[in-house]
């Protein structure tokens, strides 16, 4: 039987459950802080929307979204499901419940060490996407998915 996946903007009285799975988000991305100074900007900035992903009702993970500045890009800037509903197809039927709420140009960025996360999007994204490197040196390595959504 296939659970039931649904993706909500989460409202401001939510925020503390994305904030407790922040950590250990970060933690997987190998970030030594469990602060994430952009949480609270999703519920004040227009053009960031933080998203709930549940399970059969049950909180298992997050994403937060954001405009970028040429119109009709979308950024998912971050998303995270929980260990234990994981290889459910969770991970991808939040992700494209996001990506055709939102039609357009979508980006996500994967760091380069983290090799279960780039397998993941390689599976999710559309066919024929490939991840180019990002030559930032302010930026940690990462490779970025450009699709688009029709």
């Amino acid at each position: 039987m296939n659970p039931q996946v649904e993706v909500q903007v989460a409202g401001p009285d939510e925020e503390p459950l994305l904030a407790a799975m922040l950590p250990g988000y970060l933690r997987e991305l190998g970030v030594e802080s469990d602060l994430y100074p952009y949480l609270a900007l999703y519920w004040l900035e227009p053009g960031r929307r933080p998203y709930l992903i549940r399970v059969d009702g049950q909180v298992a993970g997050f994403a937060l979204v954001r405009a970028l500045e040429r119109p009709g890009l979308h950024e998912l800037a971050e998303f995270y499901v929980g260990q234990a509903f994981r290889r459910q197809g969770v991970g991808r039927a939040a992700a494209w419940t996001l990506f055709e709420g939102q039609p357009g140009d979508w980006q996500l960025n994967v760091l380069t060490g983290n090799r279960n996360a780039l397998a993941f999007w390689l599976r999710v994204v559309p066919c024929g996407t490939v991840p180019l490197p990002v030559d930032d040196p302010e930026a940690w390595p990462h490779l970025r998915f450009r699709f688009h959504v029709g």
